[in-house]
């Protein structure tokens, strides 16, 4: 985790899922022609309720920032539904979980905490999980022109 030493169970575990992971292409242009990169990983834990860590198939952990949502906060100050909203995101992550993350290349990739802005799509069921958030009511859209990682262009 970030900050913290990994256990050697853990980075055996997720060494042996990365490998058993199809290879994913790193960027592929979409209907606009603009680029999209798309990276696989596996999450090593759920920070809050849009923000979870990511260990990469490059080898790297990374923070990654849920992108085109927004959940009450559990840090500086506990929100209303922030507890319940982070509790929501890990039972859709899991430790362990493969994910696919997509940028939008109509936004920023990086934030300016240094996390990396990204859709969050489960490997294994395809599950859009920033959607998921939004659906169980612990996550609202925030305002911006997003390209889900399906392809589709949402306004709001």
């Amino acid at each position: 985790m970030l900050g913290r030493p990994m256990t050697l169970a853990l980075v055996l575990s997720l060494a042996a899922g990365l490998l058993a992971m199809p290879s994913a292409a790193p960027a592929a242009a979409d209907d606009t022609g603009e680029t999209r990169l798309r990276q696989r990983g596996q999450v090593i834990k759920v920070v809050d309720g849009d923000t979870i860590d990511v260990w990469l198939r490059s080898g790297r952990e990374q923070r990654v920032r849920l992108l085109g949502i927004d959940t009450p906060e559990v840090y500086f100050g506990t929100e209303c539904g922030g507890p319940e909203a982070s509790r929501s995101l890990k039972q859709l992550l899991p430790v362990g979980t493969g994910v696919r993350l997509v940028s939008d290349p109509t936004q920023d990739r990086v934030d300016r905490y240094g996390r990396i802005l990204r859709y969050v799509v489960r490997v294994l069921d395809g599950r859009d999980v920033d959607r998921a958030q939004v659906r169980r009511g612990w996550a609202t859209v925030s305002d911006v022109t997003a390209v889900i990682a399906d392809g589709r262009v949402c306004r709001s």
